[in-house]
């Protein structure tokens, strides 16, 4: 077997992913593509999310996950060559509409892969490619003048999830004082062994002990168009809004929606919680004080060589023992369908790593 994948033909479930094993690699067909031999991929919500085609972002069917890939460049275009990629570089690449990543080899388009480290394991750095790097970009634009989060006070959101467990560990690392929300006792038990401050998940449960308190505050839920979250923020304090696409509620949101969502899809054929996603990012892009949006595929699309850096440095953390990435498990492509069963469970704890092998 030369080539293996996972796919889906159209919008459905864990039980409509198929296994392909193919006897040929994919060549690219334009210029500026790159065929990379696949080291390991990640398996997140999003992916269940693009799966079952609801969500703000929509893939292409027939389409196969994995959106976060580590890998070798086993071929390329001539345009790649021509600005500098070579057979044999080890990249990352990131593309959270087209996937491709839960295969054996990929193509991608040049302008999605960067440089990795040679060194590093590879389930880490396809940890490092999304959660980390956007853990750490909203850490930065929660941060003041460039100066550190010690004694800082940083709430964040469904803590659990992979990004909220990444600004945990990175935040630690700084010494700041850090709250999280939990969904139920094994998370706040799990979360309170890391030493953090446990809430409920309702911002009922919490506002009142923290309205206007807090330092910084990243929501990648968005359970209320980020309006608790808000006003937990202190005066002088900074509200980070991420698209919260590797949290199990974003899942549930969309799947069921709120109030009336579910009944007005079937009347009238709208799909609210996507609109209503869509007018909570323009609220905290455009409308509310003391607030910043994060969307990685359009950071990483402005500034790449910021990217880059970022990416370079979590790298060094990794390798020099600092940080240790949460990895709930590795996997082959034939237990994709299972791995996203049991993301939808929402007891995951961690990011879920593809390995591909050679095995048939």
């Amino acid at each position: 077997i030369m080539n293996k994948d996972v796919i889906i033909h159209a919008p459905g479930g864990p039980e409509n992913l198929v296994v392909r094993k193919m006897y040929y690699t994919p060549v690219p067909k334009e210029p500026e593509e790159v065929v990379i031999d696949v080291e390991a991929s990640t398996v997140t919500v999003r992916d269940c999310l693009l799966c079952r085609g609801v969500g703000t972002d929509k893939a292409k069917y027939p389409f196969t996950p994995g959106c976060e890939i580590v890998g070798t460049i086993t071929d390329l275009g001539g345009v790649a060559k021509l600005e500098g990629w070579r057979v044999g570089d080890r990249v990352v690449a990131i593309d959270h509409t087209k996937g491709g990543g839960n295969a054996k080899s990929v193509k991608m388009h040049m302008k999605n892969i960067s440089m990795i480290s040679t060194t590093i394991d590879a389930a880490n750095a396809a940890c490092l490619a999304d959660v980390y790097v956007s853990a750490y970009k909203a850490l930065q634009l929660g941060r003041k003048d460039g100066l550190p989060f010690t004694g800082k006070k940083i709430l964040v959101t469904d803590g659990f999830s992979p990004i909220g467990q990444a600004v945990v560990a990175l935040a630690k690392l700084e010494g700041a004082n850090i709250f999280v929300t939990t969904s139920d006792s094994n998370e706040h038990e799990y979360m309170s062994s890391l030493g953090v401050k446990c809430f409920p998940f309702s911002p009922s449960k919490w506002l009142h002990k923290v309205a206007g308190k807090m330092d910084v505050v990243i929501d990648n839920t968005c359970v209320d168009s980020y309006e608790s979250s808000w006003e937990a923020v202190s005066a002088e304090g900074m509200l980070v809004c991420t698209t919260g696409m590797t949290s199990i509620h974003n899942l549930k949101k969309e799947e069921f929606g709120e109030g009336c969502a579910s009944g007005c899809v079937e009347v009238i054929g709208l799909n609210i919680p996507k609109y209503r996603a869509k007018w909570a990012a323009a609220k905290a892009k455009y409308l509310m004080s003391n607030t910043r949006f994060l969307d990685l595929t359009e950071s990483i699309s402005a500034d790449p060589k910021a990217y880059q850096q970022e990416l370079k440095y979590l790298c060094f953390l990794v390798e020099s023992g600092a940080l240790v990435p949460k990895i709930a498990e590795r996997i082959q492509v034939e237990e994709v369908a299972d791995a996203h069963r049991y993301l939808e469970t929402g007891k995951s704890n961690g990011t879920i790593v593809c390995i591909p092998t050679d095995k048939s």
